[in-house]
């Protein structure tokens, strides 16, 4: 049996589908993208980054770091062509009706996917191609050049980005559901923090909440990083026992139908020293500036530079000052869309949705760092994870 026939048997059998959204949702983002598409004169995109693939097709799975490809051609429905383990996934939360497998103890994925390519008569043709998002390997490039000398590869890293970048009512219902669960879990964990415990221990009360509640495997993993971690960007929990004048790091986000909503918290074990209160005193002014900053129509730089001023206290540089959240998939619930920096001209739009975790990480301190999940309203700023944001102190 052929690969194509081998495929066509394991697709072909009914199967009760788990779509995140109507079929109408999807089509209308398509329509969405398609009009970019037109803007840079694309015949087709090759849609290779799983987030990217998973906002068009619906396909949800936990195996992001297998090959997968969504031909999207400007005329005609879209094909979805995925390595052999995502087949069954793509089956059972993808609306799109034309799904192929590449055995994936084979390779020739550049192969197969060329051969897709010329069944649409697209391969001389102007090809997207996502060359500046992970998903595109350089073999896998390599392979369509080589394969399709005809076509004209243009990027198109950020073709979808535009539509994505605005959430729909549903997708910020479920963000605000992917709240409710991140708070439940950090309502869960504050009473186990306290001298002699680990972060290992807070870490494990954190997934069991989350999950408990209603989470699907998360995007980013919990990070809790404790005692002298606290003060290392990304450092997260490794069986550390938790003593007085420590801070902790708490970062985490639920995931619903694949959206995150996150916080980012700091707890002190035992009297917090005047540099810690000091630098959470200054952080929380600068996310409420954020959030007064925040309104349709103003420009990202704009609102960047008066949080910057907020706290040049302890931060004398421009920073970064949130980045755009919403659907994820492992190892990130970063979407990679906008971020709250200076020199963004992007202006804001009711539905874009950021994280904006501020800290002051330096190794060798205590670590100290606060966030929310928050979404533009058409009047301002909607703050889906509200919560206390004050240093939590415990063990005194």
């Amino acid at each position: 049996m052929d690969n194509d026939q081998y495929y066509k048997n394991r697709t072909s059998r009914p199967i009760s589908k788990e779509l995140a959204f109507p079929e109408t949702e999807f089509r209308h983002r398509i329509e969405e993208v398609k009009k970019v598409m037109d803007q840079k004169g694309l015949d087709a995109l090759l849609i290779t980054y799983p987030p990217n693939l998973s906002y068009l097709s619906g396909y949800q799975s936990f195996g992001s770091c297998w090959y997968m490809c969504m031909i999207l051609p400007r005329e005609g429905e879209p094909i979805l062509h995925m390595a052999h383990l995502e087949v069954g996934p793509s089956l059972l939360t993808s609306w799109v009706a034309d799904i192929r497998g590449v055995r994936w103890a084979e390779g020739g994925e550049a192969d197969r996917l060329v051969g897709i390519v010329k069944e649409r008569k697209l391969e001389g043709k102007r090809i997207g191609v996502e060359l500046k998002r992970p998903g595109l390997t350089l073999d896998l490039y390599e392979g369509l050049k080589r394969g399709l000398p005809g076509a004209a590869f243009i990027d198109a890293s950020e073709v979808i980005a535009t539509p994505r970048m605005i959430k729909s009512s549903a997708e910020l219902d479920y963000m605000r559901q992917a709240a409710r669960i991140t708070k439940k879990g950090l309502d869960a964990v504050f009473p186990v923090i306290k001298p002699g415990v680990t972060d290992n221990q807070i870490a494990a009360t954190l997934y069991e909440t989350m999950i408990r509640e209603g989470s699907e495997f998360f995007s980013t993993q919990p990070v809790v990083a404790a005692g002298h971690r606290s003060g290392i960007v990304h450092a997260t929990f490794k069986r550390t026992p938790l003593q007085l004048g420590d801070t902790v790091i708490l970062e985490f986000g639920a995931a619903y139908q694949r959206y995150t909503s996150a916080i980012y918290h700091t707890v002190a074990i035992g009297k917090p020293s005047s540099e810690v209160e000091k630098q959470a005193k200054v952080i929380n002014e600068a996310l409420n500036v954020l959030f007064r900053a925040v309104k349709p129509g103003r420009i990202v730089h704009d609102v960047a530079s008066e949080v910057g001023i907020s706290l040049k206290k302890i931060w004398p540089d421009p920073a970064v000052y949130g980045y755009s959240i919403g659907l994820g998939a492992p190892p990130t619930w970063c979407e990679d869309l906008c971020y709250i920096r200076e020199g963004i001209e992007l202006e804001l739009k009711p539905g874009m949705t950021f994280h904006s975790p501020i800290g002051e990480l330096m190794p060798g301190t205590p670590g100290v760092g606060f966030s929310e999940t928050w979404a533009v309203t058409e009047t301002g700023c909607e703050i889906l994870t509200l919560h206390d944001t004050t240093l939590t102190v415990v063990g005194v």
